[in-house]
């Protein structure tokens, strides 16, 4: 059986939570958008994270992050925005009705305005995703395998280690990353974790 979050219910009623805020912001002229990946790893819900290469330029170069990047010109809005910088990641490519809805925007040391979009990428195999060397380290999961178990972190590519995480989100979600400076996902998982605990 699924865990709540990932049921057919669950995404329901979070598509339902977030429509009116997705209608008002998804043409919103944010400078950034990032994908807020829920995903399942062998049955444990999961939230998917990067490690930004060190050779990037920019600020946030080195830390955890949500897939994501800049809005371009040609980018139609946030939502084109997060799925086209997800796929050049990642090489993940999340179908556009696959996208659950718009969290509140949060901005970053820069005050760079950042709009959260949350999907449902489905079951993942791991083995299916391919990083781009030249933008992402490794990507990681956080997951939890029951509302009340320890939070389960464990890396799908090879390297590095992910910060510790907050117990802030709701039971039922997986926990986010807590020692990310300035990156992005910090602001991102304290809107995430405003949702009500069984979305």
């Amino acid at each position: 059986m699924l865990p709540d979050c990932l049921s057919a219910e669950g995404e329901h009623r979070c598509r339902r939570l977030l429509a009116p805020a997705t209608a008002r912001l998804r043409a919103w002229p944010a400078a950034a958008a990032v994908l807020v990946p829920l995903c399942s790893v062998r049955g444990v819900p999961a939230l998917l994270y990067t490690l930004r290469s060190s050779r990037l330029a920019g600020r946030h170069k080195g830390d955890v992050s949500f897939p994501g990047g800049k809005r371009d010109p040609a980018d139609q809005d946030v939502v084109h925005t997060a799925l086209r910088e997800t796929h050049e990641e990642l090489g993940l490519v999340v179908p556009e009705d696959h996208v659950w809805g718009i969290l509140q925007p949060v901005y970053d040391q820069n005050k760079t305005t950042i709009a959260p979009v949350l999907a449902g990428v489905g079951p993942l195999d791991p083995q299916s995703l391919k990083p781009n060397p030249e933008e992402v380290t490794s990507v990681r999961r956080t997951a939890r395998r029951t509302a009340s178990s320890e939070p389960n972190q464990a890396e799908l590519s090879e390297q590095s280690r992910l910060p510790p995480r907050s117990p802030s989100v709701p039971s039922v979600m997986p926990p986010c990353p807590n020692s990310l400076g300035a990156a992005p996902s910090s602001p991102v998982c304290g809107a995430f974790s405003e949702l009500p605990p069984h979305v």
